[in-house]
């Protein structure tokens, strides 16, 4: 049985104000919930599931056993921020990643991207290409904004994510060289960029 208050709480979590507050946030469904147990990245700190769940998914729940707490169905929906919810809801801690001393390879470099469903798809896409760095303007959207997360497809555990000056970057690292994308731009296929590179 989850009580009002806690329900109220996790519902609470959909808007960046509470997130920010508490420090948390959520992630929903089988693939993203495990993997991000399972990567250790985020520091659990409960998890919402459907009866059988933990059964189901037992050998990958040992180290978190004191967190699940079973609820019905009809909770869960009532709970969820997504239209069709599956059978897990977790509540993760929060992470700022220290700034890196070093690069390698591409580092990204996103200035007031509003859309969080447009931030998953680029946060997951870096992650294939072997992207470890995003740097976002302040006014970018919350990586931790639900959408986001979900549309990551857990690359969250593996891309990270720094919200920063983007002038001030380029600035301290003046010996990198920077390439933006422009729709008057010259065509990527001509480009050999060197590396490291913004």
């Amino acid at each position: 049985m989850l009580s009002k208050s806690s329900a109220k709480y996790i519902q609470s979590l959909q808007h960046k104000k509470f997130r920010d507050e508490y420090g948390v946030f959520v992630a929903e469904g089988d693939k993203l919930v495990l993997e991000m147990i399972q990567s250790a990245q985020f520091e659990p700190v409960s998890l919402y599931v459907v009866e059988g769940w933990q059964t189901e998914h037992a050998a990958s729940l040992k180290s978190v056993e004191h967190l699940i707490h079973t609820i019905p169905q009809e909770t869960l929906e009532r709970i969820s921020g997504m239209p069709s919810p599956n059978k897990v809801l977790g509540v993760f801690r929060q992470k700022v990643w220290e700034l890196p001393t070093r690069f390698e390879g591409v580092t990204l470099m996103l200035d007031d991207l509003r859309d969080p469903g447009n931030l998953g798809t680029i946060i997951r896409t870096a992650d294939w290409f072997g992207v470890q760095h995003i740097f976002c303007s302040e006014q970018t959207v919350e990586v931790y904004n639900p959408k986001v997360v979900q549309s990551t497809m857990g690359s969250i555990n593996r891309v990270q994510i720094h919200y920063t000056s983007l002038e001030q970057m380029v600035s301290m690292h003046s010996a990198i060289p920077v390439y933006a994308a422009l729709l008057e731009g010259e065509s990527v296929k001509n480009i050999q960029p060197q590396k490291p590179c913004f």
